[in-house]
């Protein structure tokens, strides 16, 4: 092993159990610095807080197996979460935790991934550890998880729309205009895991093969309704 490297992440989650549609927050710090945070709405359809505070260290484990594990270095990933339920879900016998009832396609692949990262991480000196800590030490993720909630909430009752996941939400503008629809569609699959779109509207008028007049029409009529969002000429970013 050539270095040592101890990362401590925190995660929280927000849900509102009459939409029931929740965000979530990960905080990952390195000799007490964060050095990066993360807050996202979920991306699939939960029933409660427990299923979306189970969903956010789900996510962390993601990003730990994506960017952050590494070869030749002694890593050790200690994630924390305030919420008892979430934790007992990784190590107690899946039968005492009763969470993903509707959803056991889901419940599996959480628990596999678990497995994955504790094995990958059972070599000498390495470890993973899930640990329960009190709501006052876990501030910060829980600011970040409310505050991406709070701006869903905001989006949801200012235009008031409904919050939608994507696929049912594609479903629905496919009944209306055709340009519509096929613009819509293709911004979800150049947008990156940010939701960012790096693409001028010359540029995707050209693609698409659809008038840049249009595509501008488009553009505003999608900024006036929330759906999308324009950072600057060029940067765009998907709201839903």
């Amino acid at each position: 092993m050539e270095t040592q490297k101890i990362y401590e992440i925190f995660t929280d989650a927000s849900f509102d159990d009459v939409a029931k549609v929740g965000t979530y927050a990960i905080v990952i710090m390195q000799e007490n610095k964060i050095v990066r945070i993360i807050a996202k709405k979920c991306n699939v359809k939960l029933q409660n807080s427990t299923e979306c505070e189970v969903f956010a260290i789900f996510q962390a484990i993601n990003l730990i197996q994506g960017s952050l594990l590494k070869k030749n270095i002694t890593q050790k990933f200690w994630l924390r979460t305030d919420c008892v339920v979430a934790r007992d879900f990784f190590i107690e016998d899946e039968s005492k935790i009763k969470v993903f009832e509707k959803n056991l396609t889901l419940s599996n692949t959480i628990r596999q991934t678990y497995e994955r990262i504790k094995k990958a991480l059972c070599k000498e000196d390495c470890s993973f550890r899930i640990k329960w800590i009190p709501r006052e030490i876990n501030k910060v993720a829980h600011k970040y998880s409310y505050s991406a909630f709070q701006k869903l909430k905001i989006q949801n009752n200012k235009n008031d729309i409904i919050l939608i996941d994507k696929y049912s939400f594609l479903e629905l503008v496919q009944k209306l205009n055709s340009n519509y629809y096929k613009v819509i569609s293709y911004l979800f699959q150049i947008s990156n895991e940010e939701k960012l779109i790096l693409k001028t509207q010359s540029e995707i008028a050209k693609t698409l093969e659809i008038s840049r007049y249009n595509i501008n029409k488009i553009f505003k009529q999608l900024i006036k309704l929330n759906i999308l969002g324009k950072i600057k000429n060029g940067k765009y970013i998907i709201l839903i």
